[in-house]
């Protein structure tokens, strides 16, 4: 491939900038995206990655780019081998303010987590193979609780690469919409990373300090949370003299120090957009002078074409030299007293000047400075119009001049100018030879693409979409097309396109015999428009123009026998077999990740068998396939098994986890979501060799043989796929079977229902023929029991629906007696004598009343068991009998066995010594003064901490603290507010004596400081939901914790004190009662400071709510307080008398 002018930035004092913070600016300019980078420059270069030393997960350069329509992402990597890795592109919108994705497992499940404000909107996500390359793509969005799943093609973007399996991924180049980003905001947040098939990142770009690059190994299997993305400008610039928009990669000179106070440059940026070039100087000055700062533009350097000696606009005696001569000058006047004055905008005419205002061309400017410190800022923005349209190729300079004379300063720094005497520049001449030059990418490049039918019947119509589409940055006019068929002449038109525009043009076409022709498309045959890209002219596509029978494969079902018959019943007609099926009664799981979030493209609605003398056709409509486009990840697969003679394999094409009930011979497969009509609605087209065919066929061995005359007919308007099958396929049988599933097709095989990354034996069908009311009960046992059975003569003479499930029971029915005949007597009467044994030796051992009342109920089940196992072995030799009898059988030894190891649990408990210390914990308890039981009712103190605020979080909000006690107890509860159930800790600490823990991180390792020395912590952990895993909404672990002085002593609370809540999956903890002896804490105090706090549920976390109130909590905003670390300095007093 050939491209034309790269953007280049030739900077001859500044070279090769890669910014060194995280806050840039993208250059604007229009990305071929074809995965040659020839049109990316330094100017687009974001940043540079370390060597990580992984041969197949090594990433490079990351480079940004963007213009109206499309933000453009180019990564190179450094890659010598081809390993199984995932390539993941992180975009943040609304950098800072927290808004997106910050949970622990990302859109593809890695762990791969962000923070320091950032949370990402959109992930990009590719799968490379080791053995087969690229593979998946996505683009995922947040929804604020889950993802959403897309292509990029799907959203209306694009990507290109190179690399291979020898070497792995070598370059990739991305072009998003910003429609599919929300619109185009004023900055977005980006980072990259590759990972393995699962785990997490080993490497980013940029580099974040979340990667241990001295320790890569490790780096596989561990959790990320990237906090360093690159920030990144990508909006015009604001002229207002401020250049906090102005990024390093703008910042193209540095000059040099010439040590006058007010007459000193210091940078210039550059930057443009569709509309604009854009320049902004810099000044050291620090006094003000009466100064003239001029600015000159070479729109075409090199040729010589422009001013070059003679006195310039302003009459200073600046000349220019080596090839470059000014086509325009813009000035300003700066009076020392005065401030800016004049500004001019002269245009050179060829022998003199024309004089205007930058307002008057169209333009703006701003400054900062005054009459104390000079110029200190200028930024200017003047339209490519005025310079005669947008250039590809322009070069500037800027200096500084007194009332006349020459120049003092320039930028960038030229050899005129003398720094080592400046005082003799004032009243010289300067001739100028170092001006920046730069380059703009700005051709057109046209492209052109047919869509329509690959197969037409014989004297019927095809219909042809013919696009032209301009990928350029430059309009074209008058650029020809032409459509070809075998070579000859058919149509043409002439198209006007601008930057990124499109046009279609319909023909029809009517073959009048069969065989194969060719259609060929070309724009610009005459090669009269230079172009970037002069081999994308040109495309071609074969038709098979076939024999047309009973049945036109087209994705029309007008030509199958309408009926109307209930949902889970069949006609066999004239020949024709139907099936109705009802509409919804698919698998709904993944619909939240599908196009359009619905699964009705895979919900058969009526399927259908005829035939001719030719072919076997079938039909396949469902419910809505409007939200899918032919190679959409997720569009439909059906996978058809059909048997016809003796042998055979047992599992469905597409790694469907799920094995058939017939034997079958072949096997038919439409994928829609393939490699081929890519983005097109209808299609037809012959069987092809590849399991990314629209249509193939597999043998019992798995591979993909050829069948030809079959054809498959798509028109998802119509919700329709029809198939025909050549006679030949069927031997000359007359009888065969056929199964039917559907699936969600991401390319090569079909989405996982079970393991998202793995075939693992659940059934990833959508929807198949079945009499059960859905998919999903149909498949409790994973199988899909149901198939056709077909005859077929002259026509199809019957057909039928067949039913595994009854031979099936029968044969469970027969296993199930003999099982219990043989084992479940045998182990009853085992397992009898058991019970006699533990239950007398539980008898002779201490026991709580629970436990004895449990032993007395078990002696009384015991009693019906034996009555019912008796009646089962006296009649299961009873041929009428035989089945009933073995259930008694089954109920008997089951339940016998779980009584059994229910009394092995109790004596191991017993002998543990467990059993004593439930008993102590009763005699404990009827000494306290208060129900605990999360009812508050019995509680007269006032609160000692209240808040009165309604500060705190939905699923995190604590209301009122209280401590009581008696002799023998300290008593403390807690009401919360919480809306919601989150999985958090409550945590409440205690100061009753000298010292205790201060720092660090606490018993349960939260990053938690104490003003005062904590002797005593009380722990609760609330397992709700978190980030989409809904928990059990309740106390899953509470301890008490000791401080001994250098360490914390654990204790299970239900073994040391009491406590009982009351709360929820709608509302979480509600209320929390606690009774703690006095002994277990070391004796009744004299006064106890007391503070309670809800934190995150992991090691690491901390408070975001407390009683009292704590400062702490409240120095960073709420979505930042999970994590910081809190140092509390507020305490309850309760005096103990």
């Amino acid at each position: 491939m050939r491209k034309g002018l790269a953007i280049l930035m030739v900077v001859l004092l500044f070279l090769s900038l890669v910014p060194a913070t995280k806050m840039v600016s993208a250059m604007y300019g229009t990305k071929i995206i074809d995965g040659d980078l020839s049109d990316w420059t330094s100017s687009d270069l974001i940043t540079v990655g370390w060597d990580n030393g992984l041969a197949g997960a090594n990433l490079s350069r990351m480079y940004i780019a963007w213009d109206d329509n499309y933000l453009y992402i180019a990564i190179t990597t450094g890659n010598t081998q081809s390993w199984d890795v995932a390539y993941g592109i992180g975009i943040d919108v609304d950098p800072g303010t927290g808004n997106g994705y910050t949970g622990t497992s990302d859109s593809w499940g890695r762990s791969i987590s962000f923070g320091n404000g950032y949370a990402v909107d959109y992930e990009i996500y590719f799968w490379w193979g080791w053995d087969t390359g690229m593979g998946t793509d996505n683009f995922n969005a947040w929804t604020g609780s889950g993802w959403t799943y897309n292509s990029i093609s799907g959203v209306g973007g694009s990507f290109a690469y190179t690399g291979d399996t020898s070497t792995g991924l070598q370059t990739l180049e991305i072009k998003v919409p910003w429609t599919a980003l929300g619109g185009r905001p004023d900055k977005v947040a980006i980072i990259a990373w590759v990972t393995g098939s699962g785990g997490s990142a080993v490497d980013s770009l940029p580099v974040d300090p979340a990667i241990d690059y001295t320790n890569i190994g490790n780096e596989w299997g561990d959790a990320d949370t990237f906090t360093n993305l690159a920030e990144i400008y990508v909006a015009p610039k604001t002229i207002d003299g401020n250049l906090s928009d102005w990024g390093p990669s703008d910042l193209l000179v540095i000059g040099q120090d010439n040590g006058q106070a007010g007459a000193n440059l210091d940078r210039m940026y550059v930057s443009w957009d569709d509309t604009y070039l854009y320049i902004a100087i810099k000044t050291n000055n620090t006094a003000s002078w009466d100064i003239a700062y001029g600015i000159g533009i070479d729109v075409d350097p090199g040729t010589g074409n422009g001013y070059t000696t003679g006195g310039d606009s302003w009459g200073r005696s600046v000349e220019f030299g080596a090839g470059y001569a000014i086509d325009y000058e813009i000035y300003f006047w700066w009076g020392w007293d005065t401030g800016m004055g004049t500004d001019n905008f002269n245009a050179w005419t060829g022998s003199g000047w024309t004089y205007n205002s930058i307002s008057g061309v169209g333009g703006s400017f701003a400054y900062t400075g005054d009459t104390s410190t000079g110029l200190q800022t200028l930024e200017i923005a003047i339209p490519w119009s005025a310079l005669g349209g947008k250039r590809s190729k322009f070069a500037i300079m800027a200096w500084v001049t007194g009332s006349g004379g020459s120049a003092v300063d320039s930028l960038p720094v030229d050899p005129a100018i003398d720094y080592t005497n400046i005082g003799s520049e004032w009243g010289d001449t300067d001739t100028f030879t170092n001006l920046l030059v730069g380059e703009w990418f700005l051709m057109p490049d046209l492209t052109v693409s047919i869509t329509g039918y690959g197969v037409v019947g014989l004297n019927r119509m095809g219909n042809y979409n013919v696009t032209v589409k301009n990928e350029g940055s430059l309009p074209v006019t008058g650029a020809t097309v032409k459509v070809y068929i075998d070579g000859n002449l058919y149509t043409n038109w002439t198209a006007d396109l601008g930057a990124g525009e499109e046009k279609l043009f319909l023909f029809n076409w009517t073959p009048n015999a069969t065989g194969t022709y060719t259609i060929r498309a070309v724009v610009d045959e005459e090669n009269t428009i230079a172009e970037a890209n002069e081999d994308n002219n040109e495309f071609t596509m074969s038709v098979d123009v076939v024999w047309v029978g009973n049945i036109d494969v087209d994705g029309n079902p007008n030509d199958w026998l309408a009926v109307t018959i209930e949902p889970n019943s069949y006609t066999v007609q004239n020949g024709f077999f139907i099936w109705s099926d009802p509409v919804d009664d698919q698998r709904h799981d993944k619909d939240p990740y599908l196009p359009g979030g619905s699964s009705s493209h895979a919900d058969l609605t009526e399927i259908g068998v005829t035939k001719d003398d030719r072919y076997v056709y079938f039909l396949f409509k469902f419910a809505d396939m409007s939200n899918i486009k032919i190679g959409d990840n997720g569009a439909t697969f059906i996978a058809v098994p059909i048997d016809y003679k003796d042998g055979g394999a047992y599992w469905f094409a597409g790694e469907m986890d799920t094995n058939t009930v017939i034997a079958w011979d072949i096997q038919m497969v439409v994928n829609l979501g393939g490699s081929e009509y890519v983005g097109q609605e209808q299609a037809v087209a012959s069987a092809g060799n590849s399991v990314t065919s629209l249509l193939y066929f597999v043998d019992p061995e798995g591979n993909v043989i050829p069948v030809d005359g079959a054809l498959v007919g798509v028109d998802l308007a119509k919700n329709t796929v029809e198939v025909r099958v050549p006679l030949s396929v069927f031997e000359g049988v007359r009888n065969f079977n056929y199964q039917v599933a559907t699936g969600f097709s991401y390319g090569p095989a079909v989405w996982n229902f079970g393991d998202p990354f793995a075939n693992d034996g659940n059934s990833d069908i959508v929807d198949t023929i079945t009499i059960e009311p859905t998919t999903t009960q149909e498949l409790v046992d994973n199988i899909p029991d149901y198939y056709v059975r077909v005859t077929m003569d002259n026509i199809i003479e019957s057909a039928g629906l067949v039913s595994v499930k009854v031979q099936r029971l029968i044969q469970y029915q027969n296993t199930f007696v003999m099982i219990n005949k043989f084992y479940g007597i045998r182990n009853f009467e085992k397992d009898y004598a058991r019970y006699q044994e533990l239950a007398s030796e539980l008898r002779n051992m201490p026991l709580t009343d629970d436990t004895r009342k449990k032993l007395e109920q078990y002696d009384s089940e015991l009693m019906d068991l034996l009555k019912l196992y008796n009646e089962g072995k006296s009649t299961i030799d009873l041929p009428n009998y035989a089945f009933s009898a073995s259930l008694k059988i089954y109920r008997s030894y089951t339940g016998l066995k779980k009584m059994v190891r229910d009394l092995e649990a109790m004596l191991e408990k017993a002998k543990g010594g467990e059993l004593e210390k439930k008993r102590e914990m009763e005699e404990l308890a009827k000494n306290l003064t208060k129900t605990i039981d999360g009812n508050l009712d019995d509680w007269s103190v006032e609160p000692v901490a209240e808040d009165t605020t309604g500060f705190g979080q939905d699923g995190a909000n604590l209301k009122a603290l209280y401590v009581d006690y008696d002799d023998q107890f300290l008593y403390i509860a807690l009401t919360t507010e919480n809306k919601a159930s989150w999985r958090v800790a409550y945590g409440i600490s205690l100061d009753y004596k000298d010292s205790g823990y201060t720092a660090d991180q606490d018993s349960w390792a939260k990053k938690m400081s104490f003003s005062r020395g904590i002797d005593a912590q009380l722990y609760f952990f609330w397992n709700g939901e978190f980030f989409g895993d809904p928990g059990t909404s309740n106390i899953t672990s509470a301890q008490l914790v000791l401080w001994n002085g250098s360490s914390w002593i654990y204790n299970d609370l239900k073994w040391t004190g009491f406590y009982a809540y009351t709360g929820g999956a709608e509302n979480g903890l509600q209320t929390l009662e606690i009774a703690i002896p006095w002994k277990a804490l070391g004796g009744k105090p004299s006064e106890i400071y007391i503070v309670a706090y809800v934190t995150g549920q992991g090691a690491g976390d901390s408070a975001v709510d407390s009683l009292p109130d704590d400062p702490s909590i409240h120095d960073r905003a709420p979505g930042e307080e999970w994590t910081d670390a809190d140092n509390f300095t507020t305490f309850a007093k309760v005096t103990i008398e």
